[in-house]
């Protein structure tokens, strides 16, 4: 419903979109998932629309049930993903030489200037 119902999907990403989805109800009532198609039904799906794929490997269960095929393919959940990275590493200060100067964002305003001397404009909220 949810690629039907797209504006911006094109008649080809709907068309290999809803295949791709077609295939991966098909394995939702069997004991056992059939790899080739359930990798057939996820490569299509990223083929036509990778974020509603995105969204998919988001949820629990479609990583559960599918977790074969998305292993196969090279793929994890999100989840599993985010338990490998405790922590961001792009959230660390990136240490400098700074030598004991204070960024010029701490100085006071007759202090920040560029490097003609110019003033720079204020700190943004103010």
């Amino acid at each position: 419903m949810l690629v039907n119902r797209t504006p911006h999907f094109t008649m080809r990403a709907r068309r290999e979109a809803n295949r791709g989805l077609d295939l991966l109800d098909a394995q939702l009532g069997l004991n056992q998932v059939n790899l080739p198609e359930a990798v057939r039904g996820i490569e299509l799906l990223i083929r036509a629309t990778p974020s509603l794929a995105f969204g998919l490997l988001r949820d629990p269960a479609f990583v559960d049930r599918f977790g074969a095929a998305l292993r196969h393919l090279g793929l994890r959940g999100i989840a599993q993903r985010l338990d490998e990275v405790p922590h961001s590493v792009m959230a660390e200060p990136i240490p400098g030489p700074t030598r004991g100067r204070r960024h010029r964002d701490e100085l006071p305003p007759e202090e920040r200037v560029d490097a003609e001397g110019n003033p720079l404009p204020p700190l943004s909220g103010f």
